[in-house]
């Protein structure tokens, strides 16, 4: 089992006290990026599917991916991208995906309509 770190978006804005010592906004900081602007990931997006040259998925069967960590996966711009992130999520059944969140308050009204029906 690999550790590995999966970002379908980056940036945030900081809501809690937690947010005070963030490592996205200090890295972003030293590479001259505004860490308040969300963006789509244009290499990674679709990083769970993707496949090695003999056809197998590049993130084995197994894996933990932790999820977001240059944001958050609840994050409202990020709202038109999570339902195919979803999706990636659940074509790849066979790989535990970590998500932290400091907006777990939006957590129902992000989850897929059949998030019950997916065990």
């Amino acid at each position: 089992m690999s550790n590995l770190l999966w970002n379908p978006w980056h940036g945030c804005h900081k809501c809690s006290p937690g947010c005070l010592n963030c490592y996205v906004y200090y890295l972003d900081k030293k590479r001259n990026k505004d860490s308040n602007i969300i963006t789509k990931s244009k290499t990674n997006f679709n990083l769970p599917l993707k496949k090695d040259r003999e056809g197998k998925f590049k993130i084995s069967s197994g894996s933990e991916v932790a999820t977001c960590f240059t944001s958050d996966f609840f994050i409202q711009e990020a709202d038109n991208w999570r339902d195919e992130v979803w999706e990636i999520i659940k074509k790849r059944s066979d790989v535990n995906f970590l998500i932290c969140t400091k907006r777990i308050e939006r957590f129902n009204e992000c989850i897929p309509k059949d998030w019950g029906e997916r065990l």
